[in-house]
Order: C-alpha cells, then sequence, then structure tokens
C-alpha cells in the first residue's frame, strides 16, 4: 500500500477548502492521511474575513471566494472531516510549518506528501486519481510560478520553473536528498506570537527567500527535468485555484493578466467536461 500525507498550513480556515480535500477520491492501492499545521486559532480568520467578504461583489473571482468562505471552519469541523490539526508556533510561514510536521512526523513512511496553503479552491475530487500514479516527476507543483513567463519568452531568456510551496507534491526521493527537511537558513523573518495578517502583498516579500535553498539543491543535483507543472499560467490550474493572501480575487498587477488567461482555460476546460468538476459542498 502506497501513502500520501497532505499537509495544509492553516492560517485562512474556509471549510470549504477542507472539505473539498478531505472528498478527493483515493485511487486503489493508496491511502491518505490528512495533517493540519496551524499557525492561528481559526477564530482570528473569522474576525479578518468579515468586512472584506461584505464588500465582495459577483465578478467570476468573487464568486469563488464567496463559495470558499461560505464559513470559516473550526478545529471541531475540521477534525470531523478527518484531519488531524496540531497548532504550532508562527514561524516561517508554509516552509515553516512543512518543518514543523517533518519534525514530528516519519517521512519515510510516505511515498509523497502534498503541501498546501488552506486558502486555495479545489476544482475537481479527480486529483488523486489523475496525480498520484504518475512517476516522472519528483517535485509536482501547482504552476510554473513565472507570471512573466510570457515576457521571458519574448526576450527569449531561458524557461524557469519557480517552487513556492503554494501547492507541490513532493516524493521521498526528495526529501531524502533534502535531509528530510527545508533549509530556511536565509529566511530570517518569523511571526512567532503574531495572529493578525499584513495588509499588502509586498508585507511578506521576505518568505520568497525559502526556495532559494532548494531551487540550487536542485540545480546541482541535477533534477530540473524531474520538477513537474500542473499548468503554465500564474496560480491557476485545472486542479486548484491558488490563494492569494487569502482569497482568489486578490491579484497583483503585474500577475493579473497572465492569471486571467489561466482562469480562463481552467474554465474552458470544465465547460467540456463538467463530469469532472467538484460541485460546491
Amino acid at each position: 500500500m502506497k501513502r500520501l500525507a497532505v499537509i495544509a498550513s492553516g492560517w485562512h480556515f474556509p471549510l470549504a477548502f477542507y472539505e473539498q480535500m478531505a472528498a478527493q477520491k483515493i485511487p486503489e492501492g493508496w491511502e491518505v492521511d490528512l495533517f493540519v499545521i496551524s499557525h492561528r486559532d481559526p477564530s482570528y480568520s473569522e474576525q479578518e474575513k468579515t468586512e472584506p467578504l461584505s464588500r465582495f461583489g459577483f465578478t467570476r473571482r468573487e464568486l469563488y471566494d464567496r463559495i470558499l468562505y461560505r464559513k470559516i471552519a473550526t478545529v471541531p469541523e475540521i477534525e470531523r472531516l478527518g484531519w488531524r490539526y496540531s497548532l504550532e508556533p508562527n514561524t516561517i510561514g508554509d516552509l515553516g510549518c512543512a518543518n514543523q510536521w517533518l519534525e514530528k512526523n516519519d517521512y519515510t513512511k510516505y511515498d509523497k506528501i502534498l503541501l498546501t496553503h488552506d486558502d486555495n479552491f479545489i476544482l475537481t475530487d479527480q486529483m488523486y486519481l489523475d496525480v498520484l500514479p504518475q512517476d516522472d516527476w519528483i517535485i509536482l507543483t501547482n504552476t510554473t510560478g513565472h507570471a512573466q513567463r510570457r515576457l521571458r519568452q519574448w526576450l527569449r531568456l531561458p524557461k524557469e520553473l519557480a517552487l513556492r510551496g503554494s501547492f507541490e507534491f513532493y516524493t521521498r526521493e526528495m526529501l531524502e536528498y533534502m535531509g528530510g527537511k527545508f533549509d530556511l537558513s536565509e529566511t530570517k523573518m518569523t511571526r512567532i506570537g503574531e495572529v493578525t495578517s499584513y495588509g499588502t502583498l509586498g508585507d511578506l516579500s521576505e518568505w520568497n527567500t525559502v526556495m532559494h535553498p532548494l531551487n540550487r539543491l536542485i540545480e546541482a543535483k541535477g533534477l530540473w527535468p524531474r520538477v513537474k507543472a500542473l499548468s503554465e499560467y500564474y496560480r491557476m490550474s485545472r486542479y486548484c485555484l491558488e490563494g492569494e493572501r487569502g482569497f482568489i480575487s486578490k491579484t497583483e498587477w503585474s500577475n493579473t493578466k497572465e492569471e486571467e488567461r489561466g482562469l480562463d482555460e481552467v474554465e474552458r476546460y470544465y465547460a467540456a467536461h463538467p463530469d469532472e468538476a467538484l460541485s460546491p459542498l
């Protein structure tokens, strides 16, 4: 029997995300364990989200957010869905959550792990059926990670695939190359004791350094050909729409056109394959 561990970073707590992940169909021969590494109690998210949600209109992105945040999850609701919840110090965001899980769990019991934000919108219950049997990757990330992909192509610069930790599968082999944890030594900013979100997209920009050591390791080991992406469009794949600081509708202006192209592609796919879409719960 093969095993997947799902490690969600608990910060925003939209109930729909936890339901969508728990509803995934599991391929034969696999088991899935669900973990939440929380950096604050869900009640703080409830306080933060009330006012922004009251201002939402009915653009397509705001509709995704309305579904996502129809309710803020409580810890008992999360645990009833099969998640194992653990409240930990608020260190270095998502990869801090990953390391906190790795410190307390034996990753060698798992063939693959999935690291995910909890502000992501999961579009289908067939993700594991499609993804887990694949064996041609050592890391599978949601999207290429470059909103400026088209500009790089126009300038004829080398293609790049950036890892961000937003929604990524890792194999046990990759974790072994990493020594069983993420190297966060270059990132000095922590938020221990803080339970509120920063207001602007740039406030946590120092956390963008968390992937630098991993990128260098992949380069040194010649592993880039085994790092794959589910989509070429920033934040948007047919499996997962990534939240930006809590919301699908939030966007940085330099990324918006690229994200919209990706969302167009996703919605065209599900218009043609409605039976694969996960209905709103």
